[in-house]
């Protein structure tokens, strides 16, 4: 779930113009594209009988979300931002297994300021606030399905993050998201399984999560 919450800053790449992509009454409207993948090995030994069990935990998450934003003055934009993410989860234990399926759905406004080294390169930077709602379900054996449960959660977040941006041409640029710093606040309901409140600050530099961004641009001199 953390990851989930977190998944915002990932590493971003960002199709723009070149020098009037920051100038007022631009428009920007794309897609971000996320998409993260671990997998783990863990040699389980029985101290009783020597027995051991080989595990490989698998997670693979992917995210689509239509982004848009307006030029409200020179290089300084506001845009909001609406993405849905699925992630499937597998312990890959044969004696006892266990999945998960996960469904976000995310709504985000930002404001974000660019600082330009020249016509092409340069940094942006701003606040955002988002909110996630999250419904997951966990699945074991038939033998253990009392063990099932469904856990949703509504979480509200505020953070700055910092990217860099790069226009290699009138009608193509580039973003990758460097650092995130914010604070979130989560109300989880698991039913029968109880319910709580959890308050995180987190601070991302370059996450292990890999998203893409296509943006047209349009309204521009």
């Amino acid at each position: 779930m953390k990851k989930i919450l977190f998944l915002i800053p990932a590493f971003l790449l960002a199709f723009q113009i070149s020098k009037a992509q920051t100038e007022k009454g631009s428009q920007t409207l794309g897609v971000n594209l996320n998409f993260s993948y671990q997998k783990s090995d863990n040699l389980s030994i029985n101290p009783s009988d020597n027995s051991s069990v080989n595990v490989v935990n698998k997670y693979t998450l992917f995210g689509v979300a239509p982004t848009y934003s307006y030029f409200i003055a020179n290089k300084l934009d506001i845009g909001a931002t609406l993405g849905y993410d699925y992630l499937h989860f597998d312990n890959g234990d044969q004696s006892y297994p266990q999945t998960r399926h996960e469904h976000d759905y995310t709504a985000s406004i930002f404001l974000r300021k660019y600082l330009m080294y020249n016509e092409k390169f340069g940094i942006r930077t701003g606040p955002y606030l988002t909110y996630v709602r999250f419904d997951s379900k966990d699945t074991y054996p038939a033998n253990s399905s009392i063990n099932n449960t469904t856990s949703k959660s509504d979480s509200y977040l505020a953070g700055i993050n910092l990217g860099l941006v790069y226009y290699p041409s009138k009608c193509l640029g580039f973003a990758a998201n460097l650092a995130n710093l914010s604070y979130s606040h989560v109300k989880t309901d698991s039913g029968v399984n109880g319910h709580g409140k959890t308050d995180n600050v987190n601070f991302n530099f370059i996450s292990n999560n890999i998203g893409i961004s296509v943006f047209y641009v349009f309204g521009a001199k």
